[in-house]
């Protein structure tokens, strides 16, 4: 396929490796601008006190966090010109080194998601009135129903929070007085305020879910260490340790079930502006769950009561 390299098989780590051919593509993959870039500390997954809250994490290689610009508010109305596209290690979508040339003022420049229709020389803009193409930021009031957006917000001003991965896009269905039905990529379907802005278009890098690592140690590049299974250990560290098998469902080690747990509240507050869940449930039967299991067996009991008293009644 166009855009991927197909390693040849010199070494076992290299059988199955594909990558991407950013040469190819016109993609920059050298060091990012210095004002807009911060390195990262390694924390090998600790907390301040030195204990761990995020398993398999540390080592790998030196990350310089590239400062992205998801909300564009302080650049409405002022034209950018993307001066290349640029692949960012910590994320697996693309990035765009947009310039802007403000009047009376010094240019700057900016990091922004990048579309995937978007190249080099194109002009972004962003604001009310801004036009449907992709790279422009639009309120959700002015996005046509049925155009792929990404990079939304959650809140009016908070900046972009939703389908910001690589080939992801979510879609305007309809619009209501005061909020936008917006479908998801996880397949929720949510209510998000019309004043809410977004990004039209797909995100980039359409080619992420065709590559391959090829070997463990590009993941420990990547600061991932190793997952020993629970059925590998002893029965002090894991539930699941020991020479005997089965007759315990997946868990953590500290006994937490890690298959069909649910770790949303029924009650949560956030319901309201949710309309249908990511497994296509409807958000009233997941929040009036137990009472409609309730309700369901005491008929079923109340059946089963009936269906006896019949049966005594026939006998006499």
């Amino acid at each position: 396929m166009a855009g991927l390299i197909y390693w040849k098989p010199r070494t076992p780590g290299l059988r199955h490796k594909i990558s991407i051919d950013y040469e190819s593509l016109g993609i920059y993959t050298g060091p990012p601008v210095p004002s807009l870039s911060t390195p990262v500390h390694k924390t090998g997954g600790r907390n301040i006190t030195g204990r761990i809250t995020c398993r398999h994490r540390g080592g790998g290689d030196l990350k310089v966090l590239r400062d992205v610009d998801y909300s564009r508010r302080d650049v409405d109305g002022l034209p950018g010109v993307v001066q290349r596209v640029e692949a960012d290690p910590n994320r697996s979508g693309w990035l765009a080194l947009v310039k802007y040339c403000p009047e009376g003022r010094l240019p700057f420049v900016r990091y922004h998601l990048c579309p995937a229709e978007i190249k080099a020389g194109d002009t972004l803009l962003s604001g009310a009135g801004a036009p449907v193409k992709p790279g422009n930021v639009l309120p959700l009031r002015e996005v046509p129903v049925g155009v792929p957006v990404h990079n939304l917000e959650l809140t009016p001003g908070g900046g972009g929070q939703l389908a910001r991965a690589a080939s992801t896009a979510a879609a305007v269905t309809s619009k209501r007085e005061d909020f936008a039905v917006v479908r998801l990529p996880s397949g929720e379907t949510r209510l998000l305020s019309l004043d809410c802005r977004a990004t039209v278009g797909q995100v980039s890098n359409h080619l992420q879910l065709l590559t391959n690592r090829g070997k463990a140690g590009e993941s420990r590049r990547l600061g991932w260490r190793p997952s020993v299974r629970g059925i590998a250990m002893n029965p002090v560290d894991h539930p699941h340790g020991g020479r005997t098998n089965g007759g315990r469902p997946s868990c953590t080690p500290w006994g937490v079930y890690t298959k069909g747990k649910r770790t949303r509240r029924r009650n949560k507050s956030s319901n309201k502006f949710i309309l249908v869940r990511a497994g296509g449930q409807p958000i009233e039967k997941f929040v009036q769950a137990k009472k409609w299991r309730a309700r369901v067996k005491a008929e079923q009991k109340k059946a089963q009561q009936g269906g006896g008293a019949k049966a005594a009644a026939a006998k006499r």
